[in-house]
């Protein structure tokens, strides 16, 4: 595998812990490939294809017995290995092999990561950015009608937030001059911001006092983070977005909200983020699906859009390299100086 390619042989979160409850099944997609989710009788996760091999009906339609799960059609039923363990009024039922291929699962971070059937990837999953001060953390899930480069590209593009997000994050008419520099990664690529004083927008008014330095941040194959420290490099804010591939055309996101521990009780402040950043989280998605409708609409008309290659600005700091990452070519060698750039 390379690791620099947009690919199926890692590492994807496909839920979060809570969702997966016991005793219940979770459908999910995974590159194109439906998957039942369920936990063992020792509260294992196990993750198998969505279809019984008799005659193809979704397991995750049915329900988990004693940690396996049983079909919807006929009662068979399959361990965490994918063996047939029952067939009602079949005995004995348990065959020596697995009739279903399972995928590699394993629970980390708050998320069910899966990887396909076969030996295990080489790389650990993707875990978020530390710093040296506690943390309040939540989850949010959703979907999108986009490729995971676009979406990684929208999170990313901190000049669309004037428009898209005017009067949550950044305001137009409010710019500040400020430095950014892009530094290559191990595993990805990353702008630094320095120079910014407090953001315009609501969400910097209400969580945080001070503004140190910010990065937008992309690692392979599909993390993207934003993260705000204050002078001192402590966290203020961390938001951890991955990007899964479910089918084509469409990604599930698992987007971890990351803010510095305070004064303001735990739960209160879950409650206030988690409503403004649905409010954030649905204005990008409205963006993301209307540039794909579009895009679609311009085809449908036998014009090809978007162009062959892209029209990029000065201010698309993230975006090229990301999608280089994404197709597994090298990125080109990267200034050293910063760049001024009004944000």
């Amino acid at each position: 595998m390379n690791p620099t390619r947009e690919s199926d042989d890692g590492w994807w979160p496909v839920a979060t812990v809570e969702q997966l409850k016991p005793a219940q099944t979770l459908a999910r997609t995974l590159f194109g490939v439906p998957l039942v989710l369920f936990r063992t009788a020792q509260g294992a996760p196990a993750a198998l294809p969505d279809r019984c091999p008799h005659r193809s009906a979704p397991l995750s339609q049915g329900r988990v017995r004693d940690g396996e799960v049983e079909c919807p059609y006929h009662g068979w039923r399959f361990d965490s290995m994918g063996r047939c363990t029952r067939v009602p009024g079949v005995q004995p039922a348990c065959v020596s092999g697995p009739l279903l291929p399972a995928a590699n699962v394993r629970e980390q971070g708050g998320l069910i990561w899966v990887s396909r059937a076969g030996p295990l990837p080489a790389v650990e999953p993707t875990g978020p950015q530390t710093g040296p001060n506690p943390l309040d953390v939540f989850f949010i899930t959703d979907t999108a009608r986009c490729s995971l480069a676009e979406a990684a590209e929208n999170f990313l593009d901190a000049f669309h937030t004037h428009f898209v997000h005017a009067g949550w994050i950044r305001n137009d008419h409010e710019r500040q001059k400020i430095r950014a520099k892009v530094e290559a990664l191990p595993d990805g690529i990353q702008a630094c911001y320095t120079e910014e004083g407090q953001q315009s927008g609501w969400i910097a008014r209400l969580f945080e006092k001070e503004r140190g330095w910010s990065y937008g941040r992309f690692r392979m194959p599909g993390l993207a983070e934003i993260e705000y420290r204050d002078k001192q490099g402590r966290i203020n804010l961390l938001i951890s977005a991955w990007l899964t591939p479910s089918q084509d055309g469409h990604i599930h996101i698992h987007a971890r909200i990351a803010s510095r521990r305070d004064w303001l009780p735990r739960f209160l402040k879950e409650i206030i983020l988690r409503r403004v950043f649905r409010v954030i989280l649905n204005q990008d998605k409205r963006i993301l699906e209307l540039t794909t409708v579009n895009v679609e609409r311009f085809k449908a008309a036998g014009v090809s859009a978007p162009p062959a290659k892209l029209l990029h600005s000065p201010l698309d700091l993230l975006g090229p390299h990301i999608r280089s990452l994404l197709a597994g070519e090298p990125l080109p060698e990267l200034p050293d100086a910063e760049i001024e750039v009004h944000l």
